[in-house]
């Protein structure tokens, strides 16, 4: 593996270590480009604080820290600076305005929650329901469409227990959209490794219908 561009930090209070220590692991396996997409801060409503990302104060630690270290490894290895981003419709625009201004180098979809997080519904838990997929797929591409995000990770995380036929009838849809937009769908290592319900091998057998041509995700 020659390039990583989902590395989180301990901000976001479920990974372990320093941003320099990932680098030094990253170069001792001769990786080239890391690319750090630790989740989004997100100011949400009502004063809900989340659980799983950073605090809007610490993107400013976050993003000089990373281009300290960006200028120190200089021509050893690349580091590119980004953020995984939940699209919430709701709050977008908020977000965008927050994050805009440090102009990061890429953004990483990356649907933890179907419609808002506070009132919404967690992706990893089961469900047979065929609405819940057809809803996580919806927000999805509606993000995809926004033109922000270089590629959708775990695109596969909604844990969707139902018909294989409606599994296959929705996800589809997202894997045609993503073909015609250019955008990669990423193979989640870490669910790989923890055996989780993703990677789905159901969700890669999916064929990706489309033009053919060479799609640059711009990372």
């Amino acid at each position: 593996m020659i390039a990583n561009y989902h590395t989180h930090t301990v901000r976001c209070h479920h990974a372990k270590g320093t941003e320099r220590e990932y680098i030094e692991q990253a170069l001792a396996r001769g990786v080239q480009i890391l690319g750090f997409s630790d989740h989004t801060p997100q100011v949400f409503d009502d004063g809900y604080v989340s659980s799983i990302r950073m605090l809007p104060e610490q993107l400013e630690d976050y993003v000089i820290t990373l281009r300290r270290l960006r200028e120190e490894y200089a021509g050893r290895i690349q580091i590119r600076i980004g953020l995984e981003v939940e699209y919430y419709p709701k709050i977008f625009n908020r977000l965008m305005n927050l994050i805009r201004p440090w102009e990061l180098d890429y953004l990483i979809l990356g649907q933890h929650f179907s419609e808002n997080e506070p009132e919404g519904r967690a992706c990893p838990q089961p469900t047979e329901s065929e609405t819940d997929l057809e809803r996580y797929v919806k927000q999805v591409i509606q993000a995809m469409e926004t033109g922000v995000f270089s590629c959708v990770a775990h695109p596969d995380i909604l844990y969707y227990t139902g018909e294989t036929k409606a599994y296959r009838k929705w996800y589809e849809k997202l894997c045609v959209r993503a073909k015609e937009l250019c955008i990669p769908l990423e193979m989640n290592m870490l669910g790989y490794v923890t055996g989780r319900h993703y990677p789905n091998k159901a969700f890669f057998r999916i064929d990706r219908p489309g033009s053919g041509k060479r799609c640059d995700p711009g990372m």
